[in-house]
């Protein structure tokens, strides 16, 4: 399959709004459009992953279908969305049917909205058949999204851009790829893409913002909505398809509440991410485990709903001990309140909090 790119003419007056890896939270995407304050004389261009893994993907994807049928609305492929084609498929029914039932997911949505049952004993190929006449219009939708949307000034795409000509790129090397930003690429247009959550790029702390590399030229804009317990979904904002005056707003969907008291940010700060997130735990206090990460042998007061245990051994999500700098009056979100703190968010950045909130 030849890499599809799409090349709109901008009107140079209106603003473009970008967002990446919606994940079916439609809650979430239209609030951040109401933040933005999103009208029709905008642009909108999604990064792919409209859909799987959040609550209500396909009711995202329909409130999508109907914005850009009267507006300026453009969708890149993400490596979730192309999971529609396993419908369209002979083979991979065990898969599928597995899949559908572990998962929240654009057929497991299909199939709860037309009455069909989910079961292990299910015929997952007459399914197929069914979800593929019913719902022809919102799978014609996924499945002729380009991988890439170019303009003079941006390169839009759900993972990565490789430097050269676009056109010898191969589709899955534009909507699979992890960890762009560290690939060392520059470009002398900028490269806007989703897919890696920009949680997971920084050394020291966490931020959920997006990452503007102005000498590179590149724009990661994936909060980590869904995929991470800390995580937001972001909209980066271009005045016009000339400027380079960016700025972004997000939402993340946590309760927020006010700080009572000032603490000072911590000097010492660590983070723990996967492939090193593998722990022993020394031992338990109430919704707390005090465990040792095996890498570094660096200790750590873990929540317990954070650690998994496996055959393996045990994991804990994405997480740090970093204590946020918070003043008196600030704003934050509340992540998880804990017997030892609470884990908040303020400005994107994922810290904890020792103080009073209201």
């Amino acid at each position: 399959m030849a890499i599809q790119i799409f090349s709109p003419k901008l009107d140079a007056n209106r603003r473009i709004i970008v967002i990446s890896d919606i994940y079916g939270n439609y809650d979430a995407f239209t609030q951040l459009l109401a933040k933005v304050n999103y009208t029709r004389e905008d642009y909108l261009i999604l990064l792919g992953n409209l859909v799987e893994r959040g609550p209500e993907s396909l009711r995202t994807l329909r409130y999508i279908m109907e914005l850009s049928r009267s507006r300026r609305v453009f969708a890149v492929t993400g490596d979730m969305d192309i999971l529609s084609r396993e419908v369209f498929r002979a083979d991979r029914n065990h898969e599928l049917l597995q899949y559908v039932l572990r998962n929240h997911s654009l057929v497991r949505d299909m199939c709860i909205e037309s009455g069909i049952r989910l079961a292990p004993d299910v015929n997952m190929h007459s399914i197929k058949l069914a979800l593929r006449e019913q719902y022809a219009e919102e799978f014609e939708f996924l499945l002729t999204m380009p991988h890439v949307i170019e303009t003079p000034k941006f390169v839009f795409a759900h993972a990565q851009i490789m430097p050269g000509d676009l056109n010898e790129m191969e589709p899955r090397e534009v909507y699979r790829a992890d960890a762009f930003l560290n690939k060392g690429f520059s470009f002398d247009r900028y490269v806007v893409v989703g897919h890696w959550p920009t949680l997971r790029y920084p050394e020291y702390k966490r931020c959920a913002n997006p990452i503007i590399q102005r000498t590179r030229k590149i724009i990661c804009v994936d909060g980590g909505m869904t995929m991470l317990r800390d995580g937001q979904l972001n909209a980066l904002i271009i005045p016009n398809c000339e400027s380079e005056d960016f700025s972004y707003a997000s939402v993340d969907g946590y309760p927020k509440k006010k700080a009572l008291n000032s603490q000072n940010g911590g000097l010492d700060r660590h983070l723990i991410q996967e492939p090193d997130n593998r722990v022993k735990i020394l031992k338990t206090s109430g919704d707390m485990c005090y465990c040792r990460q095996e890498k570094t042998e660096l200790n750590f007061w873990i929540p317990k709903v954070f650690l998994t245990q496996t055959p393996n051994g045990c994991f804990t999500e994405d997480y740090t001990d970093y204590q946020l700098r918070v003043t008196f009056g600030d704003e934050v979100s509340v992540v998880l309140e804990t017997s030892r703190g609470t884990l908040i968010k303020r400005d994107g950045v994922t810290g904890w909090y020792y103080g009073m909130l209201q």
